[in-house]
């Protein structure tokens, strides 16, 4: 399972089609923002199969659930060897840096 959630994150964050610059580089680095998209977004489609087997949720129980699955998320691509980082004025990889002044 988490194969499967781990490899649907990559392919909604856009890894599978072109790596970015930065994965070329050899930065495994991913903006916290992009992890949050793909997370509620996995996550929707949790809540619409559950939907369709007839499970309703408490709105509290919506929002618990997907801070839980943001943070499950974070940690599985930790765990893959992804950084995530913040959004941040400047390029976070050393490699970028280098590529950004050249």
């Amino acid at each position: 399972m988490r194969r499967v959630s781990i490899v649907l994150a990559c392919a909604i964050l856009g890894l599978s089609a072109a790596p970015p610059p930065s994965f070329a580089t050899g930065c495994r680095q991913l903006l916290e923002s992009d992890v949050k998209i793909a997370s509620m977004r996995l996550y929707a489609d949790i809540l619409a199969n559950a939907a369709r087997n007839g499970w309703n949720y408490a709105p509290e129980s919506i929002v618990s659930g997907s801070k839980r699955h943001f943070d499950e998320m974070k940690l599985q691509l930790i765990a893959t060897g992804y950084e995530i980082v913040p959004l941040g004025p400047r390029p976070h990889c050393p490699s970028l840096e280098k590529l950004a002044s050249d």
